[in-house]
């Protein structure tokens, strides 16, 4: 039987758990999606205890549940990760208790435990699949035998293998050699001795360079999405900017004041500077406008989502909602992100702007093969032959050594390609060149001297 207050009303009953925990989700992320993820893990942890409220349970509790979740999920390292993170809210931010750094078991699988490697040490997505990939092609190489029960001698076969018989680039082998050395020494804590494969020899080959009318023709030939492809390819070769880091472009790395652009997280994890073109500024305006728009209407609707890098998303959890933080580039629909399941806009794919550009030069210039990165060696060859020091050219191409911007200065005109042949010098004699040059000649010649004019 309930008991009333003095003035005859029932006092409100506190929140059940659920309950709770989908009030604090909501307020703190703005989104359905992460209230629910948080509830649905927060009843499995509470049945798997036998209904024991979470404030008599310990972080022992929770390690000993991961670990049956670890067991039997389908995907255990993204359900892994899901639940670990439900449950740190559950216990920091729900109720309030300081439980510190909860327990996350190692994923049972070893491809899984080397994709955990690679998050714990802020690899990039592309780079925690090319390791996997090569650590699973590995090991189906020498008959699905676990990586323990082989060692150097067995890589050294791998590799050679690939050199000899796969006839694959330098580049590949060093790239399945970082990963087979990551899989031993960071995941499975097994020094190596050193490796003496067959190693591909790296060729130097010269990139393939635009001259500025080509540019032009092929910038405008450019189609698809409204437009939006051209501004890429054009904000590509007016910047020098990578494929990937122009879809990343946020709307707070423009700064049309300063006239400059920020490339946040690039190759190697480095930021830079980059200039931003004025020809432009009208169109990335006009852009900008209708990004605003969408972002409204997303807002309206609850659903203003970006991914944050790193661990913002935790520090400021309504960051995502900002207008600022939101893609440049962002797809024309919203799409659910796999990692937190936030409702969105992501970047615009690379793959879809690069058949853009491949597209587009099959009408411009059929006979050259060129693609995003073709505008980004055009753009630092195009800088050198303006007279633009070469230092300043690796500080915006964002190379680490300036060996590697070097190669520019080999395809510029005003490099070895710029100077002229003799055959050419030929056409630009004229015969009285020739007689006055013979005249001076023989004016040198002593008085008396006999013999041939010195030749």
């Amino acid at each position: 039987m309930s008991t009333s207050s003095a003035d005859g009303t029932i006092p409100a009953q506190p929140p059940r758990l659920l309950d709770l925990v989908r009030q604090v989700a909501r307020s703190r992320f703005g989104q359905d999606g992460p209230a629910e993820r948080c509830a649905h893990w927060t009843l499995q942890f509470v049945l798997f205890h036998g209904k024991r409220h979470p404030r008599e349970l310990t972080p022992g509790d929770v390690g000993r549940f991961l670990e049956h979740v670890a067991q039997t999920a389908k995907d255990p390292l993204n359900t892994l990760e899901e639940a670990h993170t439900a449950l740190t809210f559950l216990y920091h931010d729900v109720l309030g208790l300081p439980v510190g750094e909860l327990p996350c078991p190692e994923p049972p699988r070893l491809l899984d435990r080397i994709r955990r490697a690679c998050r714990v040490r802020q690899f990039s997505p592309r780079t925690e699949n090319c390791y996997a990939g090569w650590a699973e092609r590995f090991i189906r190489f020498h008959g699905l035998r676990h990586p323990n029960t082989m060692g150097a001698a067995e890589i050294e076969l791998f590799l050679t293998d690939l050199a000899a018989n796969g006839h694959v680039s330098a580049s590949t082998q060093n790239q399945a050699f970082a990963a087979l050395l990551f899989l031993y020494q960071q995941v499975l804590g097994i020094e190596l001795p050193r490796l003496d494969a067959l190693r591909a020899r790296r060729p130097k080959r010269l990139p393939i360079v635009l001259s500025p009318e080509e540019v032009s023709r092929f910038l405008a030939a450019v189609e698809g999405n409204e437009g939006l492809y051209q501004l890429m390819a054009r904000l590509l070769y007016g910047t020098g900017l990578r494929r990937l880091e122009c879809c990343q472009v946020r709307v707070h790395d423009v700064d049309p004041v300063r006239h400059q652009l920020t490339v946040r997280h690039g190759k190697g994890g480095k930021d830079r500077v980059v200039m931003l073109p004025r020809s432009l500024e009208p169109d990335l305006q006009r852009h900008l406008a209708q990004r605003r728009s969408w972002h409204d209407a997303d807002r309206a609707a609850g659903l203003a989502y970006a991914p944050l890098p790193f661990a913002l998303a935790k520090k400021f959890p309504r960051a995502a909602e900002e207008f600022g933080w939101q893609f440049l580039f962002a797809g024309q629909h919203r799409s659910r992100d796999p990692k937190t399941g936030n409702i969105g806009r992501q970047h615009v794919n690379p793959g879809l702007l690069a058949r853009a550009v491949v597209a587009a030069a099959r009408r411009a210039a059929p006979n050259r093969r060129i693609g995003c990165h073709t505008l980004r060696h055009s753009f630092a060859t195009h800088l050198v032959e303006r007279g633009v020091d070469v230092r300043s050219v690796q500080l915006l191409l964002g190379h680490e050594s300036l060996e590697t911007t070097m190669i520019y200065t080999h395809v510029a005109r005003q490099g070895v390609t710029g100077v002229r042949s003799p055959l050419d010098l030929l056409d630009d004699l004229r015969p009285e060149d020739v007689a006055a040059a013979v005249d001076a000649t023989r004016a040198d010649v002593p008085a008396g001297q006999d013999g041939p004019l010195p030749g």
